[in-house]
């Protein structure tokens, strides 16, 4: 590995995503322990600058290892929402109402994608077996109104259970800003460790010299593009040039890291020397350029939201805002931008390659340990996938194969939830658990197809098929 940028430097460009950053996790996890890669450069994004943090402190190889196995475990500590994210004065106004409970669990469970459709392979009669029957038709009109009136009545509920903690929360509103929750708890996590399981960054060791970073930022008040680097300068969106006069700083590299996670809206902006600063995901969600413009020759990019956004059968005409403004700002918005931001000019015999999700398995805000630990292997084998050398057939069949896979998984951990108490489950008639022995089937039939093709599955994946997938509850 080199000490500085330049030819036949190796960069890690990982993007932003909230609580998806769990695909990155595993694609860095077969990236470093499988390819052995040592990247020269880490330029990151929101999750990703999380991640970045902590494996920028490595120089070696056994250092490099040693911080993707925090990687990991950070990622599963992002569950215990209570000990990495704080909640703004307004909400904890609504502490114990229906009102605030709402507000957290719309973060939560309100942002998972859909669950994919099931492939039975032949039981299609077991999947019948156990869905409900159609609705009866009705008029679009009836429908509309009671669809109309069913909202009212919730927002009715609603309101009228934090009726008595509304006035407050409206003055704690004014003076605490407009966010939801906060990242101080993160913050002191990241500098000294503790409970959460969020493991220790130390910004000495990111300063050493042999590894350029970069955390995308987004200044409010400069309406630009910035980045901190590994000692906490602040540079302009070229990755290079300090920005002007006291807006270089330096800072605490780890304030950068949370400026560069906070997404607008939901945390509030962080400040950073003379200026306001948000999720560097608003301009780069993938900061390829930043790689290039360092003189990278090979560049790895790992994102953590798909490429492809997938069509919605939902009326969005009558639907709240809360869900239309994720939908267009949010998936629709991001997916376009994240196309753009790869789409760059690299230097004359660089390289780019990127390791993409298909299948979207959680939110941005998860809390289900076992669904990020589906996401986690679903990224080792999707860059096991990207990286494979071979016939084109072949590794398209296997990358289609993953994708089936990961979406069994999901589909069996959804199916279990439904019949789930206290970790176990109880209660499953005969068709779920036909249902649930098939789609195991179909994972172990997958994984020794790929066995039998010579390539990698991540150690202990017997368990994919063998027991339950992980449960909160």
């Amino acid at each position: 590995m080199s000490g500085a940028a330049g030819k036949g430097t190796t960069a890690l460009v990982l993007a932003g995503g909230g609580t998806k950053g769990s695909f990155e996790a595993g694609a860095l996890r077969y990236l470093i322990g499988i390819e052995r890669i040592v990247p020269d450069i880490i330029t990151a994004t929101s999750a990703g600058a999380i991640a970045g943090s902590v494996l920028a402190q490595a120089r070696t190889y056994p250092e490099f290892a040693q911080r993707v196995e925090e990687v990991d475990d950070d990622v599963l500590a992002m569950t215990r929402g209570d000990q990495v994210f704080g909640q703004q004065a307004w909400l904890r106004a609504l502490e114990g109402t229906t009102l605030g409970g709402a507000i957290r669990l719309g973060l939560t469970r309100g942002t998972r994608p859909v669950v994919p459709p099931l492939q039975m392979d032949g039981l299609d009669g077991v999947a019948a077996a156990i869905a409900p029957d159609p609705p009866a038709p009705r008029s679009p009109r009836r429908a509309a109104r009671r669809d109309r009136r069913r909202r009212r009545r919730q927002v009715q509920r609603l309101v009228a259970g934090a009726a008595v903690r509304l006035p407050r929360a409206r003055r704690k509103l004014r003076t605490s800003g407009s966010a939801v929750l906060n990242l101080t708890p993160l913050a002191n996590a990241l500098r000294q460790g503790g409970p959460s399981g969020i493991h220790r960054v130390e910004p000495g060791l990111i300063a050493r010299p042999g590894l350029q970073l970069r955390l995308a930022v987004t200044a409010l008040r400069a309406g630009a593009l910035r980045y901190v680097t590994q000692d906490g300068t602040i540079v302009e969106d070229d990755a290079v040039t300090p920005a002007p006069g006291a807006s270089a700083g330096p800072v605490d590299v780890l304030d950068g890291v949370i400026a560069s996670a906070s997404v607008p809206l939901v945390f509030p902006p962080r400040r950073l020397a003379d200026d306001d600063y948000v999720d560097g995901g608003v301009l780069q969600v993938v900061p390829v350029r930043a790689a290039a413009q360092l003189g990278a020759s090979r560049i790895i990019a790992v994102l953590a939201v798909p490429l492809r956004i997938e069509r919605e059968e939902r009326n969005y005409a009558e639907d709240n805002a809360a869900n239309i403004g994720l939908r267009a700002l949010g998936a629709i918005a991001l997916t376009e931008r994240q196309r753009e931001n790869l789409d760059v000019a690299l230097p004359p015999g660089a390289t780019l390659v990127t390791i993409d999700p298909v299948v979207d398995v959680v939110g941005y805000f998860e809390v289900e340990p076992g669904l990020l630990r589906i996401n986690k292997d679903y990224g080792w084998l999707r860059a096991a996938d990207v990286m494979a050398e071979g016939d084109a057939t072949m590794l398209a069949g296997v990358a289609a194969g993953t994708h089936r896979l990961t979406e069994a998984r999901l589909q069996a951990w959804h199916v279990e939830e439904s019949v789930c108490v206290s970790g176990r489950i109880v209660d499953a008639d005969a068709g779920t658990v036909a249902l649930l022995r098939e789609l195991k089937r179909q994972v172990r039939e997958i994984v020794e197809q790929r066995k039998q093709l010579g390539f990698p599955v991540p150690d202990g994946a017997e368990a994919w098929w063998s027991g339950y997938e992980m449960h909160n509850h």
